[in-house]
Protein backbone atom coordinates (compact mmCIF):
# COMPACT_ATOMS: atom_id res chain seq x y z
CA UNK A 1 0.00 0.00 0.00
CA UNK A 2 1.45 3.37 -0.94
CA UNK A 3 1.64 6.09 1.69
CA UNK A 4 0.59 9.58 0.65
CA UNK A 5 1.89 12.76 2.27
CA UNK A 6 -1.55 14.35 1.83
CA UNK A 7 -3.69 11.36 2.76
CA UNK A 8 -2.24 9.43 5.71
CA UNK A 9 -3.39 5.97 6.54
CA UNK A 10 -6.37 6.03 8.89
CA UNK A 11 -6.03 3.49 11.70
CA UNK A 12 -8.66 2.50 14.24
CA UNK A 13 -7.11 2.53 17.72
CA UNK A 14 -7.93 -0.90 19.18
CA UNK A 15 -10.47 -0.95 16.37
CA UNK A 16 -12.41 1.84 18.03
CA UNK A 17 -13.17 3.17 21.50
CA UNK A 18 -16.45 4.94 20.73
CA UNK A 19 -18.66 4.81 23.84
CA UNK A 20 -21.82 4.94 21.75
CA UNK A 21 -20.93 1.84 19.74
CA UNK A 22 -21.57 -1.63 21.10
CA UNK A 23 -18.31 -3.34 20.10
CA UNK A 24 -15.59 -4.04 22.68
CA UNK A 25 -12.19 -2.51 21.93
CA UNK A 26 -9.54 -4.86 20.50
CA UNK A 27 -12.24 -7.31 19.36
CA UNK A 28 -12.89 -8.63 15.87
CA UNK A 29 -16.22 -6.78 15.94
CA UNK A 30 -14.44 -3.48 16.71
CA UNK A 31 -11.95 -4.11 13.92
CA UNK A 32 -14.75 -4.91 11.48
CA UNK A 33 -16.54 -1.69 12.45
CA UNK A 34 -13.42 0.45 11.94
CA UNK A 35 -12.87 -0.96 8.47
CA UNK A 36 -16.57 -0.57 7.63
CA UNK A 37 -16.26 3.11 8.57
CA UNK A 38 -13.51 3.48 5.97
CA UNK A 39 -10.29 2.99 7.93
CA UNK A 40 -7.25 1.72 6.04
CA UNK A 41 -6.09 -0.31 8.96
CA UNK A 42 -6.01 -1.15 12.64
CA UNK A 43 -3.90 -0.73 15.75
CA UNK A 44 -3.98 -3.61 18.23
CA UNK A 45 -2.19 -4.75 21.39
CA UNK A 46 -0.47 -8.11 21.76
CA UNK A 47 0.25 -10.26 24.83
CA UNK A 48 1.08 -13.89 25.47
CA UNK A 49 -1.34 -16.17 27.30
CA UNK A 50 -0.24 -18.73 29.86
CA UNK A 51 -0.44 -21.49 27.25
CA UNK A 52 1.61 -19.63 24.64
CA UNK A 53 -1.05 -18.03 22.46
CA UNK A 54 -0.60 -14.47 21.20
CA UNK A 55 -3.78 -12.68 22.27
CA UNK A 56 -5.14 -9.21 21.56
CA UNK A 57 -5.55 -7.26 24.80
CA UNK A 58 -4.20 -3.98 26.13
CA UNK A 59 -3.80 -4.59 29.86
CA UNK A 60 -1.69 -7.27 31.53
CA UNK A 61 -4.73 -8.39 33.49
CA UNK A 62 -8.21 -9.36 32.40
CA UNK A 63 -11.11 -8.31 34.61
CA UNK A 64 -14.68 -9.55 34.52
CA UNK A 65 -17.46 -9.28 37.11
CA UNK A 66 -15.07 -8.75 39.98
CA UNK A 67 -12.62 -11.48 38.93
CA UNK A 68 -9.09 -10.59 37.81
CA UNK A 69 -6.52 -12.88 36.19
CA UNK A 70 -3.05 -12.28 34.81
CA UNK A 71 -3.09 -13.02 31.08
CA UNK A 72 0.48 -14.37 31.09
CA UNK A 73 -0.52 -16.92 33.75
CA UNK A 74 -3.86 -18.03 32.27
CA UNK A 75 -4.68 -20.31 29.35
CA UNK A 76 -6.71 -19.12 26.38
CA UNK A 77 -9.73 -21.28 27.20
CA UNK A 78 -9.99 -19.83 30.70
CA UNK A 79 -9.47 -16.30 29.39
CA UNK A 80 -12.30 -16.77 26.92
CA UNK A 81 -14.64 -17.99 29.62
CA UNK A 82 -14.19 -14.57 31.18
CA UNK A 83 -14.00 -12.64 27.90
CA UNK A 84 -15.55 -14.56 24.98
CA UNK A 85 -14.56 -11.82 22.50
CA UNK A 86 -10.84 -12.22 23.19
CA UNK A 87 -9.12 -12.53 19.80
CA UNK A 88 -5.82 -14.16 18.92
CA UNK A 89 -3.26 -12.78 16.51
CA UNK A 90 -3.66 -15.71 14.16
CA UNK A 91 -7.38 -14.88 13.90
CA UNK A 92 -6.56 -11.25 13.15
CA UNK A 93 -3.97 -12.07 10.50
CA UNK A 94 -6.16 -14.63 8.74
CA UNK A 95 -9.15 -12.28 8.78
CA UNK A 96 -7.48 -9.00 7.83
CA UNK A 97 -4.19 -9.76 6.04
CA UNK A 98 -5.79 -8.92 2.67
CA UNK A 99 -7.96 -6.07 3.95
CA UNK A 100 -6.05 -3.91 6.42
CA UNK A 101 -2.75 -2.24 7.21
CA UNK A 102 -1.79 -3.32 10.74
CA UNK A 103 0.03 -1.69 13.63
CA UNK A 104 0.90 -4.65 15.85
CA UNK A 105 1.95 -3.28 19.22
CA UNK A 106 3.87 -5.77 21.34
CA UNK A 107 2.90 -5.10 24.95
CA UNK A 108 4.75 -8.11 26.42
CA UNK A 109 8.29 -8.97 25.23
CA UNK A 110 7.65 -12.68 25.70
CA UNK A 111 5.02 -12.50 22.95
CA UNK A 112 7.51 -11.46 20.27
CA UNK A 113 8.69 -14.92 19.08
CA UNK A 114 5.06 -15.96 18.63
CA UNK A 115 4.29 -12.75 16.77
CA UNK A 116 7.20 -13.37 14.40
CA UNK A 117 6.15 -16.98 13.77
CA UNK A 118 2.61 -15.90 12.91
CA UNK A 119 3.84 -13.10 10.63
CA UNK A 120 5.94 -15.61 8.74
CA UNK A 121 2.84 -17.76 8.29
CA UNK A 122 0.23 -15.04 7.66
CA UNK A 123 2.16 -11.97 6.45
CA UNK A 124 -0.16 -8.94 6.03
CA UNK A 125 -0.37 -8.11 2.33
CA UNK A 126 -1.55 -4.51 2.81
CA UNK A 127 1.43 -3.52 4.95
CA UNK A 128 2.19 -3.44 8.67
CA UNK A 129 4.58 -2.40 11.43
CA UNK A 130 5.51 -4.14 14.64
CA UNK A 131 5.63 -1.42 17.29
CA UNK A 132 6.79 -1.14 20.89
CA UNK A 133 7.74 1.44 23.51
CA UNK A 134 10.68 -0.81 24.43
CA UNK A 135 13.75 -0.48 22.15
CA UNK A 136 15.03 -3.87 23.32
CA UNK A 137 11.91 -5.53 21.89
CA UNK A 138 12.58 -3.89 18.54
CA UNK A 139 16.24 -4.92 18.68
CA UNK A 140 15.16 -8.52 19.26
CA UNK A 141 12.71 -8.21 16.37
CA UNK A 142 15.55 -7.03 14.11
CA UNK A 143 17.42 -10.24 14.95
CA UNK A 144 14.43 -12.57 14.61
CA UNK A 145 12.87 -10.98 11.51
CA UNK A 146 15.05 -8.27 9.95
CA UNK A 147 12.51 -7.83 7.16
CA UNK A 148 9.73 -6.79 9.55
CA UNK A 149 9.06 -3.01 9.63
CA UNK A 150 9.81 -1.71 13.13
CA UNK A 151 8.17 1.25 14.87
CA UNK A 152 9.31 2.95 18.08
CA UNK A 153 6.39 4.33 20.11
CA UNK A 154 7.04 7.51 22.12
CA UNK A 155 5.22 8.91 25.14
CA UNK A 156 7.72 11.77 25.56
CA UNK A 157 10.27 13.55 23.37
CA UNK A 158 13.46 11.69 22.46
CA UNK A 159 16.78 12.88 21.10
CA UNK A 160 17.81 12.15 17.54
CA UNK A 161 20.62 10.02 18.98
CA UNK A 162 18.13 7.78 20.78
CA UNK A 163 15.90 7.55 17.73
CA UNK A 164 18.80 6.59 15.48
CA UNK A 165 19.99 4.02 18.03
CA UNK A 166 16.61 2.30 17.85
CA UNK A 167 17.31 1.36 14.21
CA UNK A 168 13.70 1.66 13.05
CA UNK A 169 11.97 2.98 9.97
CA UNK A 170 8.93 4.32 11.81
CA UNK A 171 8.46 6.64 14.79
CA UNK A 172 5.08 6.82 16.56
CA UNK A 173 4.83 9.82 18.91
CA UNK A 174 1.86 10.57 21.08
CA UNK A 175 -0.19 13.35 19.51
CA UNK A 176 0.56 15.79 22.33
CA UNK A 177 4.24 15.72 21.30
CA UNK A 178 3.55 16.59 17.70
CA UNK A 179 3.72 19.88 15.94
CA UNK A 180 3.96 20.25 12.19
CA UNK A 181 7.60 21.22 12.72
CA UNK A 182 8.35 18.03 14.67
CA UNK A 183 6.70 15.81 12.06
CA UNK A 184 8.65 17.47 9.27
CA UNK A 185 11.88 17.14 11.23
CA UNK A 186 11.37 13.40 11.68
CA UNK A 187 10.56 13.04 8.00
CA UNK A 188 13.70 14.97 6.99
CA UNK A 189 15.75 12.44 8.92
CA UNK A 190 14.15 9.58 7.03
CA UNK A 191 11.46 8.26 9.38
CA UNK A 192 7.87 7.51 8.57
CA UNK A 193 5.63 9.05 11.23
CA UNK A 194 2.58 7.40 12.82
CA UNK A 195 0.80 9.58 15.39
CA UNK A 196 -1.48 8.31 18.19
CA UNK A 197 -4.18 8.84 19.49
CA UNK A 198 -5.62 11.73 17.48
CA UNK A 199 -9.28 12.45 18.25
CA UNK A 200 -9.72 16.17 17.57
CA UNK A 201 -10.40 17.22 13.95
CA UNK A 202 -8.07 20.23 14.14
CA UNK A 203 -5.16 18.00 15.15
CA UNK A 204 -6.06 15.50 12.44
CA UNK A 205 -5.95 18.26 9.83
CA UNK A 206 -2.70 19.75 11.09
CA UNK A 207 -0.88 16.43 11.18
CA UNK A 208 -2.26 15.25 7.85
CA UNK A 209 -1.02 18.44 6.21
CA UNK A 210 2.36 18.02 7.89
CA UNK A 211 2.84 14.75 6.03
CA UNK A 212 2.40 12.01 8.60
CA UNK A 213 2.24 8.52 7.13
CA UNK A 214 -0.52 7.34 9.46
CA UNK A 215 -2.95 8.62 12.08
CA UNK A 216 -4.44 6.45 14.79
CA UNK A 217 -7.74 7.44 16.42
CA UNK A 218 -10.32 6.18 18.90
CA UNK A 219 -12.95 7.68 16.56
CA UNK A 220 -12.50 6.05 13.15
CA UNK A 221 -15.50 7.62 11.41
CA UNK A 222 -14.36 11.12 12.42
CA UNK A 223 -10.79 10.37 11.35
CA UNK A 224 -11.80 9.06 7.92
CA UNK A 225 -14.13 12.00 7.32
CA UNK A 226 -11.56 14.61 8.36
CA UNK A 227 -8.65 13.12 6.45
CA UNK A 228 -10.86 12.80 3.40
CA UNK A 229 -11.67 16.51 3.60
CA UNK A 230 -7.97 17.39 3.77
CA UNK A 231 -7.14 15.16 0.80
CA UNK A 232 -9.95 16.68 -1.25
CA UNK A 233 -8.55 20.22 -0.95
Amino acid sequence: MSVSTTAPLCLGHRGHRCPGWAETENSLAAFDRALAEGCDGLELDLRLSGDGRVVVHHDAELRHQGDTVVIAQTGLRSLRRMHPELATLDQVLRRYRDRAWLDLEVKAPEALPGVVALLHRWAPRRGYVVSSFDPSVLAQLARLAPEAPRCLNLKRPASLRRLRAANVGWIAPQQTLCSAWYVKRLRRHGWQVLVWTVNHPARMRLLARAGVAALCSDLPARLVRTVGQVAAK
